[in-house]
This record gives C-alpha cells, sequence and structure tokens, in this order.
C-alpha cells in the first residue's frame, strides 16, 4: 500500500499539483498533441514544395554513358550510314528551360498560396485544440464544483438527519421523520458518488485532450463564469480564418485554370553537352588515322503544340467548374458561419439572462431552507417540506453550475468562431 501511495503521488504518474490552470492545459496541449505537430509538418511539406519549384529554373546537369554495338554489311546489319557501327559516349548534359509557357511561375504562385494555406490551417488547428482544451476543462470545473455541491448538500442533510433524531428523542418528531431523513441522506449520497464519478470521467476526457494523465487529486481553478464581449463587429468575416482558408483554395483552383490554358503556348529549351562520343567505325580504325572524338555540342529546342483533340479545352472546363464549386462553397460556408455566429451569441445572452435569474433564485432557496427548517423545529411544517425546500436549493444550485459551464463553453465556441487571421496565433 505504501508502495502504491509512492506511485501515485510520483511524477511519472501524471500532473500531480494543487491547482490546474486552464492556460497551463492550454499550453500542454499545444505541445503535446499530435495535430499541432501534423500542422507544423504540413507547413514544412509546402515550403518545400516551393523550393523544388524554384530549383527546377536553373540548370539541370545530368551524366549519360553509352555502349551499343550494330553489326555492318554486307552479310548481316543496318545501313551504316545511320548507325556507325554502334556508339560508345560518355557527356555532361546541361539542360536550361528558357521558356515553358509560364506553367513554372503559376506553380510557384500556386505553392506559395499553398504554404500561406498551410500556415492559416496550422493556427486553425491551435484554435480548434484550444476550444477542445477550454470545452473539457469547463466539464471539468463543473464536475469538480458538482461534487463540492454535493457534499454540502449531504452536510446538510445529515445534520438536519441528527436534528430530527434528537426531536424523536424528545418526543417532538415522529419515527417516520427520521427514516425519511435517513433515506434523503442515503439518497445523497448515492448522488455524490456518481458525481465523483461524473468528475473522474471528465478528468480523463481532459487527460486525452492534453496528453497527460491528470493526478485525481488536483484541483480546477476558474472564473466563475467566461462573458464573452459581444462587439458590433461579429458580421465582420472578412478576416474570418476559415474563409481565408477556403479563399486561398479558390484562388489556387484559378490558378489552375491558367495552367490548363497555357498548355497551349510553346516550349523552349537549351540544351548543351560535352565529353566524348564515337562511333563504331571510328573504333575500328587503326589508331593514327581515327578521329578525336572529345568534344561538345549546344542545341536550341522548339516544341509548339498543334492539336490534342480538344483536350486542352476540355481540362480548361473542368478546372473552370471546380473553381465555380469552390466560390459556391465558400458562400455556403459564409452562411454558415454567419448564421452560427449569431445564434452563439443569442445563446450567450439568454444564458447570461438565466444565470442572474438563478443566483437571486439561489439566495431565495436558502432563505426558504432556513426558513423551513426552522419551522419545523418549531412544529409549523412537515419533514417533507424541509426535503423538498433542501431539494430546491440543491436543483437550483445545480443549474447554477451548469448554466456557468454553458457560458464557458459558449464563449469559446464564439472567440473560434469569429478568430481572424491577426489573432488567431495568441489564442
Amino acid at each position: 500500500m505504501c508502495f502504491c501511495a509512492f506511485l501515485a503521488g510520483s511524477p511519472a504518474s501524471g500532473l500531480a499539483q494543487d491547482v490546474l490552470t486552464l492556460d497551463r492545459c492550454i499550453a500542454l496541449a499545444t505541445e503535446n498533441h499530435p495535430q499541432t505537430h501534423i500542422a507544423e509538418n504540413a507547413v514544412q511539406a509546402a515550403e518545400f514544395s516551393l523550393s523544388e519549384v524554384g530549383k527546377t529554373a536553373l540548370p539541370q546537369v545530368s551524366a549519360t554513358a553509352l555502349a551499343m554495338y550494330a553489326p555492318v554489311p554486307p552479310k548481316f546489319g543496318y545501313d551504316p550510314a545511320l548507325t556507325d557501327g554502334g556508339q560508345v559516349a560518355g557527356q555532361i548534359v546541361v539542360r536550361q528551360s528558357v521558356y515553358d509557357g509560364g506553367i513554372r511561375g503559376l506553380t510557384s504562385d500556386q505553392l506559395r498560396l499553398d504554404v500561406e494555406r498551410a500556415k492559416q490551417e496550422r493556427s486553425l488547428t491551435g484554435l480548434e485544440i484550444t476550444f477542445a482544451v477550454r470545452q473539457a476543462y469547463s466539464e471539468a470545473l463543473r464536475a469538480q464544483e458538482e461534487v463540492a455541491l454535493r457534499r454540502e448538500s449531504l452536510t446538510q442533510l445529515t445534520g438536519y438527519g441528527d436534528l430530527v433524531r434528537r426531536l424523536h428523542t424528545g418526543g417532538t418528531a415522529s419515527y417516520a421523520d427520521v427514516l425519511k431523513s435517513e433515506m434523503q441522506t442515503l439518497m445523497a449520497s448515492l448522488a455524490l458518488e456518481k458525481a465523483r464519478e461524473v468528475s473522474a470521467s471528465s478528468r480523463l476526457s481532459l487527460s486525452e485532450v492534453i496528453g497527460l494523465p491528470i493526478d485525481s487529486t488536483t484541483q480546477f481553478s476558474g472564473p466563475a463564469t467566461d462573458v464573452p464581449r459581444l462587439g458590433p463587429d461579429l458580421d465582420d468575416l472578412a478576416q474570418n480564418l476559415e474563409l481565408n482558408i477556403a479563399r486561398l483554395a479558390m484562388k489556387v483552383g484559378q490558378l489552375d485554370i491558367q495552367r490548363a490554358s497555357h498548355e497551349r503556348f510553346p516550349v523552349i529549351s537549351l540544351v548543351a553537352d560535352a565529353g566524348y562520343l564515337s562511333s563504331g567505325d571510328n573504333l575500328r580504325l587503326p589508331g593514327a588515322d581515327r578521329l578525336n572524338a572529345w568534344g561538345y555540342s549546344i542545341g536550341v529546342g522548339l516544341e509548339i503544340p498543334i492539336l490534342n483533340w480538344g483536350a486542352t479545352g476540355l481540362r480548361v472546363q473542368q478546372k473552370e467548374l471546380a473553381a465555380d464549386d469552390l466560390k459556391l462553397r465558400i458562400d455556403l460556408l459564409q452562411r454558415s458561419i454567419s448564421t452560427e455566429i449569431r445564434k452563439t451569441a443569442l445563446q450567450v445572452v439568454q444564458a447570461q439572462t438565466r444565470l442572474a435569474v438563478l443566483r437571486e433564485t439561489v439566495r431565495k432557496a436558502e432563505q426558504n431552507f432556513l426558513l423551513t427548517k426552522s419551522k419545523y423545529v418549531a412544529g409549523g411544517a412537515l419533514a417533507l417540506e424541509v426535503f423538498a425546500a433542501q431539494q430546491l436549493l440543491t436543483d437550483t444550485r445545480l443549474d447554477e453550475l451548469q448554466t456557468g459551464s454553458d457560458i464557458r463553453v459558449l464563449a469559446a465556441r464564439l472567440e473560434r468562431l469569429t478568430a481572424h487571421q491577426q489573432t488567431s496565433t495568441g489564442q
């Protein structure tokens, strides 16, 4: 037992600390979540692709070697004027693209957009992780507060049960009241155990998000409610992060149209080589008569598309349809985000109003419970009235806790929906 207690308190068992704050959880999740590293890898991959395209504009150097034998007639063989009896070559070849119809420039523009999109998706990933942490943390905090409330409710019922037993001993309370108080105390104990189970489950959910186990003794702290600021710019979606990512995808699609149409343009390239190139006939000659085969050559290549039976036009039409689909999806996304923002803002206002009413109701329910208990002592109230007053107090406080948790989650969702590109990295 001592060894197990030591393991439970050791750092390897998880986050064993007195208080775990929301900011600490967000930092841990950002550091440990696999999606963070996946998004970072996507940015680096996009940057590598952009660099790769830039390298293709430089001269491409390669080494070639060739050894070929061809029989010479009269008995059997190809025309020696064409084959030269074979060839032997060892050359360094340099190829330089002079004009590729603008394809490389368009590809570079696309990849620059991909890099920007990957960076914004990385920011969006951070927002998603932050929202998941705030949601899980809010539930863990609510569950912790419910355990404390259930414990306090059990203490109230236990104290009331002691009072009933004393009154029963004095002859002023019936044994039925004693049984009722004991039954209510047992029910409160079961509710406390259920709350502890929910709290343990919420800790596991939070542990999954931040990537580290949380010790059972760790406490959560946070404001009673995160009251979001509902500014007049809720409908300003010009710099919305999700819409920016979609707009970048549409720009890439528009560049796809240009790339397809540029397939009609001519392609010009420069080829140069230097090295050894000799024919089989030359190698068969005596050394004194053999020609020197060391040299170089320079050439310019031109390729002009003439007819591909309309394939280029069909590809352009496909890209245009794809770009039109992206534009329509952006419109749908904008409507969806705008509607979700309005709905969330409305829910925040209603939850704040409901919370104010519940706080006042809790205050009156506390007074009602104390008054009803005093009347019971004086013989002016039944035990069932005391239990009803205590249950009303507990239920109202539970509603207050749940509403506070709802506001925290709604505030996180509203912040997530209204996040702009310039502020996304600081969430």
